[in-house]
Order: C-alpha cells, then structure tokens, then sequence
C-alpha cells in the first residue's frame, strides 16, 4: 500500500492501473490517498476511531499516572466518568449518555493504546505516612544521624549500630495466595475469625548479630506451660493487651545491656521508633545514658522505609511464622494452636529469620549501614509531594478531573523540618 501510494502520488499512472498492478482494491487505495479520516496514509486503520482525540488521551493517562505517584490513584470507574464528561462538554458522542459512563469496550482500548498504564490492587498508606516521607525531612535527619556516627567514632563499626522494634503475631493464619480448582470458590480452614495478639520484640545490628526476643502475652498472669519451648535468654512477660509496656520497655533495656559485649567500651547507637513506650520514657533514657548507648529516633511515619526489622527481619518473620501455623492446623484437623503451642512454632521461624545475611540486607536497604541516604528511592517521597508540587490548569479535562474525584490537586499541606 505505501509503495502504490507513492505511485500515484507521482502522478504517472491512474488509480485504476495502480491498484491492479499492485494488487489492492481501488477503492481503498482512492480513501488512502484522499485521507478520508482513519484511512489516511499507508499505517494499519482497522477498527473504530475512539471517542477521545489521542491528544486527550495522553493528557488523561498523564493525570492518572501522576494521581497515582501521589497516593491517589482512579478506579475503573473514576476515569470511565472523567472521559464521559470530557466528551460531553465537548459535544464528542460514542459513549452511552443513560450511564454517565465511558463504555467498557472503550476502557480496554485504552488500556491497550496507552501500555504504561494496567489495573492493580493498591497498597494501603496512610496519610501520615504520606506526609512524613518528605524529602526534605529525611534528608536532613540523614544528615543528623550521620554526623552522630562521626562524633561518636562508630561510624565505620556495624557491630555498635543496633535497631529494636516491635510487632504483633496472631494465632490466626491466612494464605496470601493458594493453588485451587478453577471455577469454584476456595476456602481456608480456621479456627476462628481473628487471633490474639501477641507482641515481639527483635534487636539486631548491622553485623547481624541478635539479641535475645521479648515475648508478651496477653494476661494477667504468666503461666510456666506458656514458656515450654522457649529459646535460651528470651523473655516471656503479659500484658493487660499484649502490647508493650514502658515498663516492660525498660526490663528490656536492662537485658540489652547484659548481652552487649564487656570488652568494647565504645559507644553504641540504638535506632528506634517513636512509640511512647519508647520517647516518653525517661527511666529508659536514663538506663542507656548510664551505658553509653544513645538512642535515635526515626523521623515520624517513615519507619516503612527507615527501620531496618521493618525492610527485612519481620517479613521473614512471619512468613515463617505463617507457614508453620497453616502447617500446625493441616496436621490438626483445623485446630487453632494456643499459647501452650506458641514457641513450638515461633522457634523455627525465629531461627531461621536470625539470620546475617537478612539483619545486614535491612540496614543495607534503608541506607543506616553503610549511611546512605541514596538508599531510600525516589518513588518514596511522591506521595509527600502530593501539594508540593501544584499542577497547571490544562483546560477542560484538567477541571472535569478535579470535579469527578472531588479532589483540588493545588490544595497543599506540606511537612515541614523545623
């Protein structure tokens, strides 16, 4: 077709002879060169030209694309009515006006004409978590933090760089993903609908070395059967809810200590959250003044990105915590295992988690050893700039969008380092 074209366009044959010499229909070759819409030029036309003019397209899919980086990404249905009211108020039909709705034909196509773009589950962020990774915050705390490491001469010592954080395991155990029958519903045995909660805490340094776990029950009082299996040096307390305790922060402090080493009389850094158990806690603060060890926080709601234990020690954690509690009900008949079972299957699953290789690849990630604040990539600030950064008014569909998602995108509220 491209060669016939250029046939004609040389103007030494009619179109009649050139289509037969090359062997394509004459009346299409007549549209190709008349450029009657879609059939203009030689390029593949087949199919419907769509509602939106391709120029559109591309301004709609960059708004998408740009809402999602900040936190607030559309549903099928959100673009589906933005196009809708974009054709309306620009008088384009194609689209079924009793719906309000772009068609589901149109969706696909879209889908396929714009590949950068496809349908996913989106992970939950809170908007604090939005907000408090700032670039500008972490940068600056980078900063703080590894001039701390300078002035205490550790800088270059992974073994006196130490991260302790909390997190709460279930006696409820639920697959992520599991191989099942096509066409009919698949379920999962259990005992009942939630577990309990049971709080651990986990310390490690940049060397991979660990220190003994904390393990608090829900109670009142701690019963010995709770303890079977437990691992030399861990401690079993309760709680009133299972959750940490500043007291119960502060006996941890004291076993810490013990188990730092008596010979290396060099400082040590503990990298914490801001639990109140944690900031408001002056008798813990006092203890690790007294030993040399000084604690710091990270910047509020960005342990997601910062904490060592979060990047990597407790997703092997509870995967293995996970497995061996689906394994536990197969060879039960569906029973839940209670506290008596507790260290039965959180042994393996902490000793295999214990591992260098893991407590090095947390401090690695999050770039607190070696200091790096490269480490944390730019898509992690994005949604913070979710004010920062105002759009411009690009006409029409620009204000369609904001007024379908109820969302002004120039409102800011931006996190400040002070």
């Amino acid at each position: 077709m491209k060669e016939a074209i250029k046939e004609f366009k040389e103007g030494n044959k009619g179109l009649r002879e050139i289509a037969r010499a090359w062997q394509v229909p004459k009346t299409t070759l007549a549209r190709r060169v008349k450029g009657d819409g879609l059939a203009a030029g030689y390029k593949h036309a087949s199919g419907k030209q769509p509602v939106l003019p391709a120029s559109v397209e591309k301004e709609l899919v960059d708004h998408v694309t740009l809402l999602a980086k900040r936190g607030f990404p559309l549903s099928r249905k959100d673009i589906q009515r933005v196009a809708f009211e974009y054709a309306s108020e620009n008088q384009l039909s194609g689209f079924n006006p009793s719906r309000g709705l772009a068609g589901h034909y149109w969706f696909q196509g879209l889908l396929k004409r714009w590949p950068q773009i496809s349908i996913k589950k989106p992970e939950s962020l809170s908007a604090g978590r939005a907000m408090g990774m700032n670039e500008q915050v972490v940068f600056k705390w980078f900063d703080m933090y590894a001039k701390t490491l300078d002035e205490l001469g550790i800088a270059n010592l992974p073994g006196h760089i130490w991260n302790t954080d909390e997190t709460g395991l279930q006696l409820h155990f639920v697959s992520d993903k599991v191989v099942a029958e096509k066409g009919r519903p698949c379920y999962e045995i259990n005992a009942t609908e939630k577990g309990e909660t049971t709080t651990v805490i986990a310390t490690f340094n940049a060397v991979g070395q660990y220190s003994p776990p904390m393990v608090i029950f829900k109670g009142k009082r701690l019963k010995s059967e709770w303890c079977v299996g437990a691992s030399a040096g861990t401690l079993v307390r309760v709680s009133d809810n299972g959750w940490i305790t500043a007291e119960l922060f502060l006996e941890w402090g004291k076993t810490f200590i013990k188990h730092l080493p008596k010979d290396d009389t060099r400082p040590h850094v503990l990298l914490l959250d801001g639990h109140s158990s944690h900031v408001f806690n002056l008798s813990f603060l006092q203890l690790m003044k007294e030993n040399n060890i000084h604690p710091i926080c990270f910047p509020p709601h960005t342990t997601h990105w910062l904490q060592p234990a979060d990047k990597s020690f407790f997703k092997s954690l509870k995967h293995g915590w996970t497995a061996a509690g689906r394994s536990f009900m197969r060879e039960n008949a569906g029973k839940r295992p209670d506290r008596k079972q507790f260290f039965e299957l959180f042994g393996p699953s902490w000793t295999k988690a214990t591992s260098v290789e893991i407590a090095q690849s947390g401090f690695r990630e999050t770039g607190m050893f070696p200091v790096n604040k490269n480490a944390v990539p730019q898509h992690a600030f994005e949604p913070s700039q979710t004010s920062d950064q105002p759009l411009q008014d690009q006409g029409k569909l620009f204000r369609s969008l904001q007024a379908s998602i109820g969302f002004n995108l120039k409102v800011a509220y931006v996190t400040k380092f002070n």
